[in-house]
């Protein structure tokens, strides 16, 4: 009878946990906290910049808008429907997904941009996977062809 509680409960107890972790996935990372990017220096620097790692983020990357300021929390993105606003966010007008750089690691990613900063950003020509000649490494075909394109190895 011992045994048989103690395995009612280890159940119950295993049940309980799956089902907090599914509940934990099913939500998406927070943006717009705001966030350091201890490499720039003075906040005037003139370029966008899109850093990694941020411990202070969820998802650990932090975005820095040229000409704006301060620096939030952001995370890679499909849709405006991905960007679920942090509660401590100073971005009044919301989240949209955007490209925000087109060299480094980060290129032709999308991501969560607060509309305060720039509320129109179009998908840059850069970043046209059917020009050959744009060489981002995030685009698709350019990793798996390392004859046309070898910096993506």
């Amino acid at each position: 009878m011992r045994i048989l509680r103690l395995t009612t409960t280890l159940v119950t107890l295993a049940s309980l946990f799956i089902l907090v972790a599914a509940a934990g996935a099913c939500k998406g990372t927070q943006v717009g906290r705001q966030c350091i990017l201890p490499s720039l220096g003075d906040a005037g620097i003139s370029q966008t910049v899109v850093g990694s790692p941020a411990l202070e983020c969820q998802s650990r990357t932090c975005l820095h808008v040229a000409g704006a300021s301060p620096d939030l929390c952001t995370a890679e993105c499909d849709s405006a429907d991905d960007c679920e606003a942090s509660s401590e966010t100073p971005c009044k007008m919301g989240f949209e997904c955007a490209v925000p750089v087109v060299v480094g690691p980060f290129c032709c990613r999308k991501f969560c941009i607060c509309k305060d900063f720039n509320p129109s950003l179009a998908d840059p020509a850069a970043c046209v996977a059917a020009n050959p000649s744009n060489e981002c490494c995030n685009l698709p075909g350019r990793r798996e062809n390392p004859t046309m394109y070898p910096a993506c190895k």
